[in-house]
């Protein structure tokens, strides 16, 4: 077995994401709204919830995403698309108590408080109203108050954030890409199945033990992350052309468990066929 340290792999906290396919990470800024269909498939891999689901709280969201007009939705995702990088970007560092309220906000908003008004939009940086917030079109940049945001303010950068993946997200090329993986899972399964592999029940019971076996007492307040309807998310994922580690199967089990205190995470791929842990990081 193989353990990492986070350095080494991609924060496993910029593929996880909610029913409509928007990436929810509290601590950075995402980038892939911009990417081609092939990378966009992994990242819109089927409906992950960013931390342990509560279904009507993802629906409160969904729900709202949805109600937006079709055309707003085609005019976000153009706007998005024509963005010259692919992060998020600001005008300014977030200060330390925006940085905590920021954190609660996330989760709020996911709870269903939301912004009283949307966020003013500008063309260009010359339009900028003083002393106001706002998002310029031209840059991708959402220009920050030379003082304090309010809890308002703040919302309304959360709220804008969940509209522009929402967006790209209904885009066809999306859509096919979730279709696409979901139809690689169930060949995947399909091949764990004919191989006399394990169940993804049997692998989260493995990668639980070897949490609490490797992080002892860290191991406490983190949960399996699920889908919106309550069931545990468990990704397969296609290991045969991988040669960093040895695995007796062609399929991994990857189970990830995050605390939505301090969003910690932690990461067990398990090998399908045979069970044994192929690699661990934190």
């Amino acid at each position: 077995m193989k353990k990492y340290n986070k350095n080494n792999l991609r924060n496993i906290q910029t593929i996880i994401q909610d029913k409509t396919g928007v990436v929810i990470t509290p601590n950075r800024t995402w980038n892939c709204r911009r990417m081609s269909t092939a990378a966009a498939a992994f990242v819109l891999v089927a409906g992950v919830v960013s931390f342990p689901a509560r279904a009507l709280v993802t629906s409160v969201v969904k729900e709202r995403m949805e109600s937006i007009p079709k055309e707003e939705v085609q005019e976000i995702n153009d706007m998005v698309q024509s963005k010259p990088t692919e992060a998020d970007e600001f005008s300014r560092e977030y200060s330390d108590s925006e940085k905590e309220r920021k954190e609660a906000f996330w989760q709020a908003y996911k709870d269903g408080e939301f912004p009283e008004n949307v966020i003013v939009q500008v063309d260009d940086a010359e339009d900028v109203p003083e002393g106001t917030l706002c998002y310029i079109r031209s840059t991708g940049v959402f220009n920050l108050p030379d003082r304090e945001m309010t809890d308002e303010e703040i919302l309304e950068i959360i709220d804008f954030q969940h509209k522009m993946s929402y967006a790209v997200s209904q885009t066809p090329a999306a859509q096919e890409a979730r279709a696409e993986m979901q139809a690689e899972k169930n060949q995947l399964r399909e091949k764990i199945q004919a191989a006399g592999g394990i169940s993804e029940e049997e692998a989260i019971e493995i990668a639980t033990k070897q949490m609490a076996a490797e992080l002892g007492e860290r191991a406490e307040g983190k949960e399996i992350l699920k889908y919106e309807d309550g069931s545990v998310a468990v990704m397969i994922q296609d290991i045969s052309g991988q040669t960093d580690y040895e695995h007796n199967g062609d399929v991994a089990y990857n189970v990830i468990f995050s605390d939505p205190n301090d969003h910690s995470t932690y990461y067990c791929m398990i090998d399908a066929v045979d069970g044994s842990i192929l690699k661990t990081y934190e």
